[in-house]
């Protein structure tokens, strides 16, 4: 894989699992229910606020570690240097 090809995945790819994690955490900060001056009232409350960091930081936090363990393997040297010296070669 060349650099441009990389350099395009690191963009793309990252963009394509934070609209995937989005709705993940859109579906995640729904609440229902809820207490008034101490009182329960069973009425379900429709809030979809994937950037409610309360209820939503976990998922948050998975893509952020997803993403630079992504990126870290994407760009990480591939190449394997060997280093070992001849028995024989006495220098």
């Amino acid at each position: 894989m060349n650099k441009k090809q990389k350099i395009i995945l690191a963009i793309f790819i990252p963009i394509i699992i934070f609209f995937i994690v989005l709705l993940i955490a859109s579906s995640v900060s729904v609440t229902t229910g809820g207490y008034v001056k101490g009182k329960y009232f069973n009425f379900v409350t429709h809030t979809h606020d994937p950037f409610d960091w309360e209820t939503t930081w976990y998922v948050w936090m998975l893509y952020l570690i997803f993403c630079c363990i992504f990126e870290y393997k994407l760009f990480e040297d591939k190449k394997i240097i060997i280093n070992k010296k001849k028995k024989n070669n006495l220098i």
